[in-house]
């Protein structure tokens, strides 16, 4: 794909196009790119556009610039992980059919919620319970994703009881009768307070990819919110969206 249109700022459809050839392989490992100039010259775009593509791209840990030499493929990239979310399940699903193997580390349990934000989120009364917990994902031992998942009480009443280091989020659900069936999501950067960002081994001004998502179950139900930040550095993630007629 090397065609530009207009249904998106510049400077990201160059930022697509070139991360494409590297996912491609079009760019191998080590390889020095076109030069922003040539880019400039290719596409028929500014230096300015190029230059703020090449740094998204610089930022994500996809390109390395080197001193009176150029701009580089960043080494090593088979270990970024991919994550798409091309039908529903959980990161660990999309990741392990990627050959990724990763593992869960419970953190804490969110007890005593009384947030009208989620309640409205899992469609639930004033008095309705909401229950949460905090798990991080680990790639060989190292943290690369911070989930907080918060669930409606009345449909899982021993949530509290569960080990979530062992048992996957979604295998309970399943469990109790709630089979995920379709989800809705968004996507933005932002940084994270001291603690959660402590947790990831990060600096608080160091971007991750925040999504949010909301699960329902065969009969329609919410039975989940999700906030799961992942290191900016670690993976791009891809949506396909499956739009009602």
């Amino acid at each position: 794909m090397n065609k530009i249109s207009y249904k998106a700022p510049l400077y990201e459809q160059i930022e697509h196009l070139l991360y494409e050839k590297i996912k491609a392989q079009e760019y191998l490992p080590g390889q020095k790119i076109p030069s922003e100039r040539e880019l400039a010259e290719h596409y028929k775009i500014s230096r300015t556009t190029t230059k703020r593509a090449v740094n998204l791209l610089v930022e994500q840990g996809l390109l390395i610039r080197k001193m009176g030499k150029g701009t580089f493929v960043v080494s090593g990239l088979d270990q970024r992980f991919n994550i798409s979310f091309e039908s529903s399940g959980s990161m660990t699903d999309s990741l392990s059919s990627s050959g990724i193997s990763i593992s869960n580390k419970q953190i804490r349990f969110f007890t005593n919620i009384d947030s009208r934000f989620l309640r409205q989120k899992l469609a639930l009364n004033e008095n309705e319970p909401v229950y949460g917990v905090q798990r991080l994902k680990l790639h060989s031992g190292i943290p690369f994703a911070l989930e907080n998942s918060y669930v409606p009480g009345k449909y899982f009443p021993n949530f509290y009881q569960i080990n979530f280091n062992n048992i996957g989020l979604y295998d309970y659900m399943n469990s109790m009768g709630h089979n995920l069936k379709d989800y809705q999501t968004y996507q933005q950067l932002e940084t994270l307070m001291t603690k959660e960002a402590k947790l990831l081994q990060i600096s608080t001004n160091t971007f991750v990819f925040k999504s949010c998502y909301s699960s329902i179950d065969q009969d329609q139900n919410i039975i989940e919110y999700t906030e799961s930040y992942v290191k900016a550095k670690e993976g791009k993630i891809h949506y396909h969206l499956r739009l009602n007629e």
